[in-house]
């Protein structure tokens, strides 16, 4: 790497002892802001250090200062009362580290302002680095007030950041991360964050949030960039952040914005993968920087972490040793995603309950496997639950990651039906970013089409029709209720086509017709019960569904909707209509931007099979009776339709439609 000579930066903060209490040989070293001397080094960046630190520490603080190519390392404070010695109970912060600075309310700090204004006056540098801590931050700001230099402060652990408002001299950067004060004090909202007295002071803000990317807003122009984060082998995650701030402040100046973030963090990944600082040093000395802007990393912002259920599977029981559950639980928490315990959440079924309030509890476990976007199984012991969840999410298309920290999984079919095993937490985090971070990868408009499914005939024809289209579909599917829901959507999983099943959305609108006595509600028992077209009405649904389905296509962009409804004989529905159907889209398009497309109104359902076939759809496997939860019954509207349909579509055959 080539060394700058026009920019200077000076680290200005406390040193620490770093004691990492869950690594082996319970690993020490100079942290503090020796970490974003470590990337200065390892690059040849013109440096320097202002260290405030307890006396024990100075002797190590100027050899290591010597070591790391620093020009010129000055103790400009000193810390009585206190080891400056942070312990650290997880060091890949899979969760909260559990950082504990001993004795830091004990501390009593002096700072030496001459001794800081002489290390200015004779290194002039370009650029300060300020790491606030437990010493007075307007000491430091008195003497830089004087100077005029680019200041970039981190907030990450200050407590009262306000009161960096008292200096007098224009921020350059505000730095933090998700789990600052500064944000959470802002609802742990970027917008909030942009009428924050601090972050107008300055002229951009660096926002970390982990292993999600990161992300960096121009307070002038008022422009967005952001990078992904890189995964690794975390060895530990202490000084990551700082790290990645000394390497893109360093090479933003010669490099696009989007270049150096994406850089630093890069080099931060091999940071983390490391104690090392040679093998670090070596590990950046071989990148070509312009091969690095090519690499593909994990992006997950942290407002789209809660657009994320995820679905903890286990025996998660009173008489079981849930720890490793429960710290599934707090890390995914930690990193702002949903994730549900749902024995916690919906209680315990023993198997004497009564009925109802057993198959209540089941179907808010399949709700919440419906609005999970992955599942996390903790295999603690043969639990027969946990294993049908399991397979239950790997037949929806869901991801499945299997965490196995007693290593027992051994049955080859478990295996293979999950997306990952592993025995490591670390790994665990590490693949949930992964795997959601890919599905936003792309841009919020993702899809074009929107398609109302439900495992039926004709709507899975036209699956395949829009897929043969080029369309990027989202396929929804309504519970409403329907007595047959469960047949729908298992049929929907099997006839769908391969590439969408990840996909599907789930819509659960059960409580709006709970109180009907419509026949799609209450199955009739066919033996007995006179069951007649009029029998099945639900009123509105056809609105219903088509409002909700624009709905969702407007939020999320998607401007066409597309329903497979044929016109039909048998439709009793108010809804029906193609003069309703003409009004509704066009109000549609004229107070929003969506359009409802039905290219098979004009069809008859003969039409739709041959198209089926030809397209080698399974037709034979779709489900579309409304009478019956298990067999079609022949005799509802649906089936006499299908029955017909085949019948005309046969006839136009030279061999059989099976």
């Amino acid at each position: 790497m080539l060394n700058n000579k026009e920019n200077r930066f000076l680290i200005v903060g406390e040193v620490f002892t770093d004691v990492h209490l869950d690594l082996k040989d319970s690993v020490l070293r100079l942290g503090g802001i020796f970490h974003s001397a470590r990337a200065f080094a390892s690059m040849n960046i013109n440096y320097a250090i202002a260290a405030i630190a307890p006396k024990y520490l100075y002797e190590s603080i100027r050899a290591w200062g010597l070591k790391l190519d620093s020009q010129m390392t000055n103790i400009i404070g000193e810390i009585e009362g206190s080891p400056n010695l942070i312990t650290i109970k997880d060091s890949a912060e899979n969760g909260d580290q559990g950082y504990n600075d001993i004795l830091r309310e004990q501390s009593r700090i002096t700072i030496n302002c001459l001794e800081l204004k002489k290390l200015i006056q004779e290194y002039n540098p370009t650029d300060i680095i300020l790491y606030p801590g437990k010493y007075v931050v307007e000491d430091i700001l008195t003497v830089l007030d004087k100077f005029k230099v680019k200041l970039h402060i981190d907030v990450q652990y200050e407590a009262n950041y306000m009161k960096i408002l008292n200096g007098k001299m224009d921020l350059e950067t505000i730095i933090f991360s998700t789990s600052a004060n500064l944000f959470k004090d802002n609802n742990s909202s970027v917008i909030n964050l942009l009428n924050s007295p601090l972050i107008n002071r300055s002229n951009a803000f660096l926002l970390k949030e982990n292993r999600g990317g990161s992300r960096y807003y121009n307070t002038n122009n008022e422009a967005w960039y952001k990078a992904p984060a890189f995964k690794t082998d975390t060895i530990h995650s202490v000084g990551v952040g700082d790290c990645f701030n000394a390497i893109f402040l360093s090479i933003k100046k010669e490099r696009s914005i989007e270049s150096a973030l994406k850089i630093a963090s890069y080099v931060a990944m091999l940071y983390a993968s490391t104690m090392d600082f040679e093998e670090f040093k070596e590990l950046v000395s071989v990148l070509n920087f312009d091969e690095v802007d090519k690499f593909q990393g994990n992006q997950l912002s942290w407002e789209q972490r809660q657009k994320h259920h995820i679905y903890i599977a286990g025996p998660d029981f009173p008489d079981v040793d849930t720890r490793f559950i429960e710290e599934i639980y707090n890390s995914l928490n930690y990193h702002n995603f949903i994730p549900h315990r749902p024995v916690i959440e919906n209680g315990i079924i023993t198997g004497n309950e009564p009925e109802d309030i057993q198959i209540k509890a089941y179907q808010k476990d399949i709700d919440l496997l419906n609005q999970s976007s992955l599942l996390v199984a903790v295999i603690l012991n043969d639990d027969p639950g946990t294993y049908v969840e399991i397979g239950w999410m790997a037949k929806s298309g869901k991801p499945v990651i299997i965490f196995d920290p007693y290593e027992n999984v051994r049955n080859l079919f478990l295996k293979k039906t999950a997306t990952f095993v592993t025995s490591s937490i670390n790994e665990v985090i590490d693949l949930v970013f992964e795997i959601l971070g890919k599905e936003n990868a792309g841009p919020a408009r993702q899809y074009d089409s929107l398609l109302l499914t439900s495992g039926g005939l004709d709507s899975t024809v036209l699956a395949y029709k829009l897929l043969s289209e080029g369309k990027k579909v989202l396929p929804v599917f309504f519970n409403y209720g329907q007595h047959f829901s469960d047949t729908e959507y298992d049929t929907l999983l099997e006839v769908l086509p391969r590439q969408l099943l990840s996909h599907v959305k789930v819509v659960n609108i059960i409580d709006i017709f709970k109180d009907s006595n419509s026949r799609m509600i209450k199955e009739p028992n066919l033996w007995v019960d006179d069951v007649t077209a009029n029998d099945l009405y639900l009123p509105y649904r056809n609105l219903l569904f088509l409002s909700i389905a624009s709905s969702i296509a407007q939020t999320l962009g998607i401007k066409d909707v597309y329903s497979a409804f044929i016109n039909s004989n048998h439709a009793k529905e108010i809804d029906c209509s193609k003069e309703f159907f003409d009004q509704l889209s066009e109000m549609l398009v004229e107070y929003g931007s969506v359009q409802i497309n039905m290219p098979f109104r004009e069809l008859t359902k003969a039409e739709v099979i041959e198209l089926g076939v030809k397209m080698k759809v399974p037709i034979a496997k779709t489900y579309s009776c409304q009478a019956n939860s298990i067999t079609p019954c022949g005799v509802c509207p649906n089936c006499v339709d299908r029955i017909k349909g085949f019948q005309v579509a046969s006839s136009s055959f030279n061999n059989k439609v099976e």
